[in-house]
């Protein structure tokens, strides 16, 4: 069985749409550690709150870039993208804490959903570069 050119598109486009996610938590993660650790008036009470902010703007962001790159399809490389990283984060944190499901786990899951399912969307739908003559 051969891979149609436009299932081809999806995958690769869902494959570096999720890259891009990937790289921008470490980014954004690393980022905010060095904020906390500078900042000693933060109290350690948001940091799930801002690592949720965190996912899910790069969720939104890698989705976008998928989108943007497969022009088509945008609900199904959003969905992929937030759903593949939901199911990755879930899993790290289930092998690094005793706690598996806390009471923000379906905050996070619905936030990480959503963004990756709008990022997707807006990625296939931006308007192309306005070239000035």
């Amino acid at each position: 069985m051969s891979v149609s050119h436009d299932n081809q598109r999806i995958i690769k486009a869902t494959v570096i749409g999720m890259l891009g996610t990937m790289v921008l938590i470490l980014l954004l993660t690393c980022l905010f550690a060095a904020i906390l650790k500078m900042t000693p008036g933060i109290t350690y009470g948001i940091i799930d709150y801002v690592m949720i902010a965190i996912q899910g703007v790069s969720v939104l962001l890698g989705s976008y870039i998928g989108g943007a790159i497969a022009k088509c399809r945008g609900l199904i490389i959003g969905a992929l993208c937030g759903g593949i990283t939901l199911l990755i984060l879930l899993a790290c944190g289930m092998c690094m804490t005793q706690n598996d499901i806390t009471i923000l786990t379906p905050v996070k899951s619905a936030v990480i959903l959503l963004c990756g399912l709008g990022g997707g969307i807006i990625g296939v739908n931006r308007k192309e570069k306005v070239r000035i003559k």
